[in-house]
């Protein structure tokens, strides 16, 4: 099990523009990690209500989606898991002031399926990306705001100095 992860801040227009261009280079759909009504997947991610706004003011687990190919079953619970698809923890603007990373990861770097869908994105996010800061893709609505934000990494409750200096 090979894992991959990197991190992009990125506003609302940001995501979208990214994830567009990703919708159009490969048939996925995205399904949450968790579901209180069941079994629930969207065709784009325009159809995610709040993508783009951190509401819990961390950078972990806000809003959790797998992504799969169109050909791809998704798996709801089950032990055998799903290893062709990539997970991205959708985050963005916390109350106008902070900015938090979404995240793309896959646990499943050797799956072919899962490699393809995460190169795919991480050179789209590559490509549209005004800066990359310690790792970080720095998208350009997020970048031209970034005098109103502080670039969270951890927690909103974290001391200002462990917050990613964008210049």
């Amino acid at each position: 099990m090979k894992i991959r992860r990197f991190r992009a801040y990125a506003e609302k227009d940001d995501l979208q523009n990214v994830l567009e261009e990703f919708q159009d280079k490969f048939e996925i759909y995205y399904v949450p990690t968790y579901s209180d009504t069941g079994k629930i997947s969207y065709n784009s991610i325009m159809e995610i209500e709040n993508a783009g706004v951190n509401f819990y003011g961390s950078h972990i687990g806000n809003m959790q989606m797998f992504v799969f190919l169109k050909n791809t079953e998704c798996l709801w619970r089950t032990e055998t898991g799903n290893s062709a698809c990539i997970c991205i923890d959708l985050n963005g603007i916390y109350q106008e002031n902070a900015i938090f990373p979404t995240e793309i990861s896959t646990m499943y770097y050797d799956n072919e399926t899962a490699k393809r869908l995460y190169d795919g994105l991480k050179k789209i996010f590559r490509k549209q990306a005004v800066k990359s800061v310690n790792g970080a893709y720095i998208c350009p609505k997020a970048y031209e705001h970034k005098g109103n934000y502080r670039f969270c990494t951890i927690d909103i409750k974290s001391p200002p100095e462990y917050d990613l200096k964008v210049e």
